[in-house]
């Protein structure tokens, strides 16, 4: 019996082995695309942590599900793939752009292509401005409407790390929602209420630390997310 379980133990392992030397025969993806998503020419700030995707289709293949595209929260993104012809395209619904002028990208890739994707946003934060005196909190932004219909919330966002966006902040989010029509054409300078920190634990942790950023987030009626102001080191 012993001799038996021997045996077939050796023939389970030389399958394993088998199995993965197979494997290991694939040949592995040496080509890359790289892009950024822009407005104008200007790369878009966004929620990052896998929260902005876009869709890459493999010409030939109608049936086969789309390699997801995930976008860092400056508008940059990067995937490893086999040469071959491909379409990229924005997931519906999905960022904090309109429907209008989603395009298709084609895409022959040969070792390396690098491509822009055009959006029209609803909204961006400009000049963003986030100060920190003692234990308080000033910020403020200019709200540039480019096709937005109303703002439903602006957020200041601090943390002790430059990866910030609405539901990744380990220091504070500080949501205002009042007074939003007045800002929601655009032109204006929206100005935070001071904060003062000076009970909040996780804030003296962090200026203890010497480490804290902070970041502004609008998030536009009809939009399932917020746009962003780019990263700004407080400490």
């Amino acid at each position: 019996m012993k001799k038996l379980i021997k045996i077939l133990s050796f023939f389970v392992l030389m399958i394993v082995v088998l199995s993965g030397c197979r494997k290991d025969n694939y040949d592995e993806p040496e080509s890359f695309i790289t892009g950024r998503v822009v407005y104008q020419g200007r790369p878009l700030q966004l929620k990052g942590n896998e929260g902005v995707v876009l869709q890459l289709y493999q010409s030939g293949y109608e049936l086969h599900d789309p390699f997801n595209v995930h976008v860092n929260q400056n508008g940059e993104f990067s995937i490893c793939i086999f040469d071959g012809q491909y379409q990229l395209i924005t997931k519906a619904g999905h960022g904090p752009w309109t429907s209008e002028g989603r395009d298709t990208i084609y895409i022959d890739l040969n070792g390396y292509a690098n491509v822009d994707v055009n959006v029209q946003p609803y909204y961006l934060v400009d000049n963003a401005k986030i100060t920190l005196d003692g234990n308080k909190v000033n910020a403020s932004f200019d709200v540039n409407n480019v096709a937005g219909k109303g703002i439903d919330r602006v957020m200041l966002l601090l943390g002790t790390t430059q990866f910030l966006c609405d539901d990744n902040h380990n220091v504070d989010r500080y949501d205002e929602t009042d007074n939003m029509a007045e800002y929601k054409d655009g032109g204006k300078t929206y100005v935070f209420q001071t904060r003062d920190y000076a009970e909040h634990q996780m804030f003296q942790t962090a200026l203890k630390r010497g480490t804290l950023f902070g970041r502004i987030a609008l998030w536009p009626s009809g939009s399932d997310q917020a746009i962003y102001s780019e990263v700004i080191r407080l400490k």
